[in-house]
């Protein structure tokens, strides 16, 4: 059971003491998944913030003709939640399964509570975290609603090759809006 990887990123955005990294450790679980687990259900209530510590989530929703449409990934050191439902104690809009299997720190919303007010810094850390998050999703609005597909897909693998080389096809596919063929496709020239 390893927390490291968790304290190791917090320290990219905080100067803070090994006790303290200890404790804010402490609010969080470890669990490990196998490959298509479902951590989170759409129409339930959204209690968890999962950070990766190994391997890859998806968020995705079913669309009205009942296939998966894919809206994000996290890989190792990103966050992944429906996160308006978590700040709002709602139900989820999302589902959100793991890739491949994965080693996971997850925290429910009281233990959120309860580490913002013992550790006040770690506010910063999550404002770090949330705006970067908020940006990159920005990016992909403009990306969809100005690049071609296959612009897309390029751009999407010159900026993530490493996604590119771990997603199956099918689900990077429904990421960028294609059909796995198309993207074949793309991928072949």
């Amino acid at each position: 059971m390893t927390k490291n990887a968790l304290t190791n990123h917090i320290k990219t955005y905080l100067v803070i003491s090994e006790e303290e990294l200890i404790e804010i450790a402490s609010f969080f679980d470890y669990q490990t998944y196998r490959k298509k687990t479902t951590l989170i259900f759409a129409k339930k209530r959204c209690d968890q913030l999962f950070f990766v510590s190994k391997g890859c989530l998806q968020s995705y929703f079913i669309d009205n003709l009942g296939n998966p449409k894919t809206i994000q990934f996290a890989i190792e050191n990103w966050w992944l939640t429906d996160f308006l439902a978590f700040q709002n104690q709602k139900q989820s809009n999302f589902n959100i399964e793991t890739v491949e299997n994965s080693e996971v720190l997850s925290i429910s919303f009281s233990k959120y509570n309860e580490l913002l007010t013992k550790f006040p810094v770690m506010e910063k850390y999550f404002r770090a975290i949330y705006q970067t998050a908020y940006g990159s999703a920005l990016m992909r609005l403009k990306h969809v609603n100005t690049f071609s597909k296959e612009e897309m897909f390029l751009k999407f693998r010159d900026s993530y090759p490493e996604f590119v080389q771990r997603v199956p096809q099918y689900l990077l596919a429904s990421f960028l809006g294609l059909t796995p063929e198309y993207l074949s496709e793309i991928k072949r020239k």
